[in-house]
């Protein structure tokens, strides 16, 4: 059984790690999907993968859609090292 970290987990680690570190977000916090994107491509993190890792990080629980359509980080995500 392998313990590597997918394509999808390593860029959605990034997406928490500007959401808290660059963006100052703590859990409940949000951003909107524009503004997020922003950055991603500021990072060069293309479209398609940014689609999948906020997909994978929604699953995992660590991002929720918020009650505006923002991208609201969790409890989960933001324990998330």
């Amino acid at each position: 059984m392998s313990n590597a970290i997918s394509h999808e987990e390593t860029i959605a680690k990034r997406i928490l790690f500007i959401m808290v570190n660059e963006q100052g977000l703590r859990a409940g916090d949000g951003m909107s999907p524009d503004n997020l994107a922003h950055d991603l491509a500021r990072h060069q993190i293309t479209g398609a993968d940014q689609q999948q890792a906020v997909r994978f990080a929604k699953d995992r629980g660590w991002l929720r859609e918020g009650p505006y359509g923002e991208l609201q980080l969790t409890e989960t995500g933001f324990a998330v090292d």
